[in-house]
């Protein structure tokens, strides 16, 4: 592991997903721990996880993890709601040196939010709301039912296909607005992102179903911190890499790349 000029090692973080829905996460902890080192690998090669069976995600999911490994990671983040669900806990029984931080519909939400008039929705894609984990979130922390609950089968595949071919931006939003066409004019105030590819969109989400979205990111990055707290005690860095690392595994290498630009094809 490298070390700063001050000699005191970094804290490496490292993240994964099946293509770049991730870096909803990823940008959050860039703006709440900047001075870690990251490592985000991106399973492009293998996507999308939805079709495949839990037993070929967690497959997957391994031979990631020893990969980051290889990086001295102190941490992984899963993030990917539908590897989470397959995975996770296969991964802290197999890893049990490491952490492991997993993503799921933040559904507690609602409940925090105050008394009044609130109509609320979670958004998923189709294998997360299959899952038998998701099925058990929504009936341990919602009981009464009070956030209904809709399946998108072709939104994180759209975003996927937009950040790598560049397509015309006009197009892809008329291309999400119709995914969520179905949606529109039900008076809905609040929608869950189940999903981490749904908060690159976010703004184009709200303006299309008038509401408010809520992401899971800042608490994974606030339950991230809480986990790497000793960590951080005995490695103060100051300095603060302007690049992190990315491995795409239809490329099989690690490669640098710019902070800044990580959201650039969705930026306004």
């Amino acid at each position: 592991m490298e070390t700063s000029d001050n000699s005191i090692q970094k804290v490496n973080i490292g993240l994964f997903d099946s293509g770049i829905g991730g870096f909803s996460i990823l940008n959050e902890l860039f703006s709440v721990f900047p001075t870690a080192r990251y490592f985000y690998y991106s399973d492009d090669a293998h996507a999308p996880y939805g079709p495949k069976t839990d037993l070929e995600i967690t497959n997957r999911a391994f031979a990631i993890t020893d990969e980051l490994l290889k990086q001295n990671v102190d941490l992984i983040v899963i993030a990917c709601n539908t590897a989470t669900a397959s995975s996770i806990d296969e991964l802290r029984e197999k890893f049990p040196m490491l952490p492991f931080v997993g993503v799921e519909p933040y559904l507690n939400a609602y409940y925090k939010m105050p008394e009044g008039t609130k109509k609320v929705m979670v958004l998923t894609t189709e294998s997360t709301g299959k899952s038998e984990r998701f099925k058990r979130l929504k009936s341990r922390l919602d009981p009464d039912s009070n956030i209904d609950h809709f399946a998108l089968k072709n939104l994180a595949r759209l975003i996927e296909n937009y950040y790598s071919k560049r397509s015309d931006k006009h197009r892809f939003e008329s291309e999400i607005k119709e995914e969520l066409a179905f949606l529109q004019n039900r008076k809905y105030t609040h929608a869950i992102l189940g999903c981490t590819h749904y908060p690159l969109i976010a703004d184009v989400i709200e303006e299309s179903l008038q509401l408010k979205t809520i992401s899971p990111s800042p608490y994974i990055a606030s339950r991230v911190l809480d986990l790497l707290k000793e960590l951080l005690s005995k490695r103060k860095d100051t300095n603060i890499d302007l690049d992190f690392n990315f491995y795409s595994s239809r490329n099989n290498q690690w490669e640098k790349r710019s902070r800044s630009d990580i959201l650039l094809p969705f930026s306004k």
